[in-house]
């Protein structure tokens, strides 16, 4: 019955905020449309902003908004080569949907009405400020310090939830369209030349990022498991919805905290926000980062020139990427042996927590996973992998033995076979065909973010566990001998090698795929980030090789994945150890350096992250 009754709240959660009536769709959409806006508008270039908001000392730039800014997804969202490509593909498969994609990854754009035609092709370089293409600009300043909340008496929150149904002033005549226009931010008492100053705490609420990181298709219905369509529009983004239905929301277990909280970090004590403002408390950079490192390489790689010019922010956004995902989870060896035989089975039992406000991972379901992996490592730091290793050649996880990979997987109803099948094609998607990411502490899941049933979550109490505690059987190889030492790791990619194939061999109408694919093996291919990693206590003793036997650096050995189970375990002869304290991911692990993850198999390039490594006294 408690079970029962906190996922209907759930379901009545999502119903309430998200989900909008079958016979809606993408023409139904509320906020302001380029039919209420005077052309031209004045929603400025960023270069614009940056002239009083961009650091004049080297020390500043780690918090001014231009600097923090300009290397961010948030900025480069039009110039993200992977949304090129896709963009294609989805016009290919709905025509014509373009310009609801457009509406978020370039607010402006939209606005100026030049969404049309979807593939963005009508962004007019001629149609800029200061000789610089506004429509390009992604997540610009003007979007989010113009944007205004709601009025509509239907919306509950402040701002409405999803699609990028933002809001702004319209009406011509109103001080948001002089010559001077009205921006929001946290201060009330704002002078400038250039624009109106007026306070909106709203801005900080998570409300305010739920309008874009909420995305549902409101031309495609959810399918259930048997294929039957429901009234729920197809969700393809859940991130504020995660956030919503967890502790970090209203408190519960573990503290409330907000997007920005995590995400727009503050730089502690007084300083200046702009280049005549007066000094601020605790400014908030506004480095939006989460988990898409790779995606910031893609965009460097895409315009070199722009890379250059904004060399410093876009190593900001790097650097302030890995330091987000070493927070992001923690990673426990719960049980391990001291003692076995080469080539004999050993158990293992690996603790995997999730730290952050939402799912691990959260996003983009086309392209972001994790997994556990186990590495057997001699005294030499020579490394190969028991469970979970990758192989760049074909940049697959290795499933022999079966390891756990979080991720969420989409697809469509195959009316003749009667199944849903995983495919790529996001704009036909009509089922969620499994998602296995780990929940935030305190979920309450929706019938859009139900976890799937191949990781057991479930807490015993009728809730869900913000943590993944799994078993697995794994052989020692035949030929390694001495003290060695068990590393338990959980890597994250934000792209695959399958999806980027899938972007390059479906698309019929541009380069775009082409170029993509050019960009990925250019960049190294993507390689997995080591979020974080827990060395075994004691070392495995393996016994000393025989006289005639020497060790090699050969594949691990196979065994038995996970059952996906929580609770105690213990093991005869092992080391048993619970792990720490989850934590919001906006905190840094300690002894976490930086470094590249040793080839741990033949021709394995591994970015690296930073490893969160526990020292511990041999017993």
């Amino acid at each position: 019955m408690q079970k029962t009754l906190r996922l209907a709240v759930g379901w009545v959660l999502a119903l309430g905020l998200l989900s909008h009536d079958a016979a809606a769709g993408i023409d139904d959409l509320k906020g302001t449309t380029p039919d209420d806006m005077p052309q031209p508008n004045n929603l400025g270039t960023a270069e614009r902003c940056a002239g009083c908001h961009r650091a004049e000392l080297e020390d500043h730039q780690d918090y001014m908004p231009t600097d923090t800014w300009a290397g961010t997804m948030m900025a480069n969202a039009w110039r993200d080569p992977v949304f090129k490509a896709a963009l294609a593909i989805a016009n290919q498969d709905a025509p014509g949907v373009g310009t609801f994609c457009l509406r978020c990854h370039s607010p402006v754009g939209f606005l100026n009405g030049r969404a049309t035609p979807p593939d963005g092709s009508g962004f007019d370089p001629e149609a800029s400020v200061d000789g610089k293409i506004v429509d390009g600009q992604g997540i610009s300043c003007s979007v989010c310090h113009r944007a205004m909340t709601t009025s509509d008496p239907e919306i509950t929150t402040s701002y409405i939830i999803s699609n990028a149904q933002l809001v702004f002033d319209h009406t011509p005549a109103a001080a948001g369209f002089t010559a001077t226009p009205l921006v929001y931010g946290p201060y009330p008492d704002v002078e400038s030349e250039s624009h109106i100053g007026d306070a909106a705490p709203t801005l900080g609420e998570s409300e305010f990022c739920g309008q874009c990181h909420q995305v549902t298709n409101p031309e495609v219905m959810l399918r259930d498991a048997s294929g039957t369509p429901t009234t729920i529009e197809f969700p393809l983004d859940t991130t504020y919805e995660e956030w919503a239905s967890s502790d970090f929301r209203n408190g519960g277990s573990s503290a409330q905290k907000s997007c920005v909280d995590c995400h727009m970090p503050r730089r502690i004590g007084e300083f200046p926000v702009g280049e005549r403002g007066p000094l601020r408390t605790n400014p908030r950079a506004h480095l939006l980062v989460g988990g898409n490192h790779w995606g910031i390489q893609a965009v460097m790689a895409a315009d070199p020139a722009r890379a250059a010019e904004y060399a410093d922010s876009f190593q900001l956004a790097l650097d302030g990427t890995l330091k987000s995902l070493a927070s992001a989870a923690s990673v426990t060896l719960v049980d391990a042996p001291q003692e076995a035989a080469p080539g004999e089975e050993i158990a293992v039992t690996v603790r995997v927590e999730n730290l952050t406000g939402h799912k691990f991972p959260t996003g983009y379901a086309e392209s972001r996973r994790a997994w556990i992996a186990v590495f057997l490592v001699d005294e030499n730091g020579v490394e190969r992998a028991l469970l979970g290793g990758y192989d760049a050649d074909t940049g697959e996880i290795q499933h022999e033995p079966p390891t756990h990979e979080y991720r969420a997987v989409h697809g469509r109803w195959d009316g003749e076979a009667g199944v849903g099948e995983k495919e790529e094609h996001l704009a036909l998607h009509d089922m969620i065909i499994s998602d296995t990411r780990i929940p935030p502490k305190g979920f309450v899941p929706s019938r859009t973010t139900q976890p799937t049933q191949e990781i057991d979550f479930a807490d015993g109490n009728g809730g869900y566990r913000n943590y993944d505690e799994a078993r697995f059987t794994l052989t020692v190889p035949a030929d390694a001998f001495g003290r060695q030492t068990l590393s338990a790791r959980v890597y994250y990619q934000s792209m695959t090698k399958e999806y980027i194939e899938f972007l390059q061999s479906e698309n019929h109408t541009d380069s775009t795929g082409d170029d993509l694919r050019a960009i990925y093996e250019e960049t190294g291919e993507a390689p997995p980030i080591l979020v974080a990693a827990d060395d075994a206590e004691a070392p495995l003793d393996l016994g000393e090789p025989p006289a005639n036997a020497s060790s090699s650096n050969g594949a691990g050995g196979s065994g038995t994945g996970g059952n996906g189970t929580g609770g105690e375990s213990s093991a005869g002869g092992s080391v048993s150890r619970s792990s720490d304290d989850g934590g919001c991911g906006c905190r840094m692990p300690g002894n976490a350096p930086d470094g590249w993850l040793p080839a741990g198999l033949a021709g394995l390039a591994l970015a690296a992250a930073t490893r969160r490594r526990r020292t511990h006294r041999r017993h």
